[in-house]
């Protein structure tokens, strides 16, 4: 009897290892065992998928952010014009029986004027059927720069401390700068985990600790269907239908990376063509962020490879203007990481307003070494975010990419580990 019950339970693990929950960002023609489907859009470059919040559940369009750790959505309490205009059906405490008011405000900062203020709570926050109780969670009562039509709020799965609790200061309130990641110093509250660490502890005995974005076109690896499939959320483990190729692993560093190393690579070159090699300072860094479309650079950087580019900076919108009939000859650029090369041609680090101004997708920050890679960068890629092995892997999607992936060192974070 011990072992045919050693037996069942290995059996059971096996299983419950083998189901990746998934958020698709469309509503996914899959009927795969263990697969959560849930509708979800595209907005302007950013993903932006549904939560579920308390007990019963309600239900948010939020953002998903890789550079930011806080999960956050409004609440009842906020008459800033951001909630009047975007949120419907705010937050309610009162509504949930699992809500668990820590008495505690915090002001937090983000990049491009974007700031809330919001009161702590603990409460169930589900993501494609994926519950986390207990969960640390903000409801915001005032929301400043921060939404649109499509969502308000943000579920946090970066920018946490290297134990994994989410970065705030004391209760004193004093503003955090989250995005930019310049914090100053923190509260580590006691399961202050981010979403998707506490998922991996709480969620039906998962163990990879694993979760990804991947984006895609109607000409891509989702195929010709009814609907325009945009891309899709996976936690849990890595999809290998997803990619061609290998993944291109890359560590996380492991000292003198600010407040937190998650998601943060090291970054050595940047170079434009023939015209820019940028030869960056040891440990210099980028953050992998889904919270923003930009790129953005140290202003002397930005500066230089905008003048190799013939761009004027504009004041007004934070961006370097181009010149529209001159883009298409402009030359590729370079990353250079841990073993790897990313390269990208002109129309991937450019854009076209809807007054047909174009810009760059590369803008100053206020840093004087690392980079910020959004998801003008990020979506090129199937993305995946690996705690378990503290490092982040860029995959080429199934079907048409215009990014390029060499190899240049050891094997080290090659993908010939990558079915793990």
């Amino acid at each position: 009897m011990r072992c045919l019950s050693l037996l069942l339970s290995s059996a059971l693990v096996s299983l419950t290892l083998a189901e990746l929950q998934r958020i698709p960002l469309y509503r996914r023609w899959d009927d795969s065992p263990g697969i959560k489907r849930e509708p979800m859009i595209y907005d302007d470059g950013l993903l932006v998928a549904k939560v579920e919040v308390g007990t019963p559940a309600q239900e948010f369009s939020v953002l998903f952010d890789t550079s930011s750790s806080l999960a956050w959505v409004p609440s009842t309490k906020c008459h800033s014009s951001s909630c009047k205009q975007f949120s419907d059906h705010p937050y309610d405490t009162n509504k949930s029986s699992t809500a668990m008011d820590l008495h505690k405000k915090q002001s937090i900062k983000y990049g491009g004027g974007k700031c809330i203020d919001v009161e702590l709570f603990r409460d169930t926050v589900s993501v494609a059927g994926l519950s986390v109780s207990n969960q640390l969670l903000g409801a915001a009562y005032s929301v400043t720069n921060i939404g649109d039509d499509k969502y308000i709020g943000y579920l946090g799965l970066g920018g946490y401390n290297e134990d994994g609790s989410t970065n705030f200061l004391n209760s004193t309130g004093k503003t955090v700068t989250s995005g930019s990641h310049e914090i100053s110093s923190r509260q580590w509250y006691y399961g202050s985990a981010g979403y998707a660490q506490n998922a991996y502890q709480q969620g039906y005995g998962q163990q990879s600790q694993q979760f990804g974005m991947v984006v895609g076109d109607s000409s891509g690896f989702y195929g010709k269907r009814s609907e325009s499939p945009q891309g899709e959320f996976i936690i849990g483990g890595i999809d290998h239908t997803l990619y061609k190729g290998e993944i291109a692993f890359l560590p996380l560093p492991t000292c003198s990376f600010g407040d937190s190393p998650y998601w943060k690579t090291a970054l050595k070159c940047v170079k434009l063509g023939n015209a820019v090699d940028i030869k960056l300072t040891p440990k210099s860094l980028a953050t992998l962020s889904s919270g923003t479309k930009f790129m953005s650079a140290p202003t002397k950087q930005a500066n230089l490879l905008h003048k190799a580019l013939g761009a004027e900076y504009d004041d007004a919108t934070f961006t370097y203007k181009l010149d529209c009939d001159l883009i298409k000859d402009l030359p590729d650029l370079t990353f250079s990481f841990t073993n790897y090369k990313v390269t990208f041609p002109s129309s991937v680090y450019t854009a076209k307003s809807k007054t047909g101004e174009c810009y760059s997708l590369i803008r100053r920050n206020t840093n004087e070494k690392d980079w910020i890679l959004g998801t003008s960068f990020l979506n090129n890629f199937y993305h995946i975010y690996d705690l378990g092995n503290k490092r982040i892997g860029l995959a080429i999607p199934r079907g048409q990419c215009k990014a390029k992936i060499h190899k240049t060192g050891s094997r080290s974070h090659s993908s010939s580990d990558s079915k793990n």
